[in-house]
């Protein structure tokens, strides 16, 4: 059984930022699951143009208000509290923050520590 608090996480070598952004990240490779488990909070006024070749994400909106542009179907969705979404490899897409977000992302395969997925 694996078992995590994120007070563990903050300020660990598990918690990653980037430009607007900080992942907090409960399960790894390393902890032997096909998936990686990660809370991701995005400052407002941010916009992630994303596009992962190696990766599957499923996202889940905890808080926060924002939106999400799926460039191939040139469709924009908003993004609240109890909204869920999933994006295969190549799934170009953008993520406008209106209010800062809390995401609880899982990625397929397992990211394996601070890299971003790609």
């Amino acid at each position: 059984m694996l078992y995590k608090h994120v007070s563990e996480l903050i300020g660990s070598e598990r918690e990653a930022t980037g430009d607007g952004w900080k992942s907090r990240r409960f399960f790894l490779a390393e902890d032997g699951l096909p998936f990686s488990v990660h809370e991701t909070t995005v400052a407002a006024g941010t916009e992630l143009h994303i596009n992962y070749e190696h990766h599957s994400e499923t996202v889940y909106c905890i808080s926060g208000k924002a939106s999400i542009e799926i460039i191939a179907e040139n469709k924009t969705l908003p993004l609240v509290p109890g909204t869920c979404y999933s994006m295969g490899i190549g799934d170009a897409h953008i993520l406008r923050i209106e209010e800062e977000t809390k995401f609880l992302c899982v990625f397929e395969p397992a990211l394996k520590g601070q890299e971003e997925a790609d």
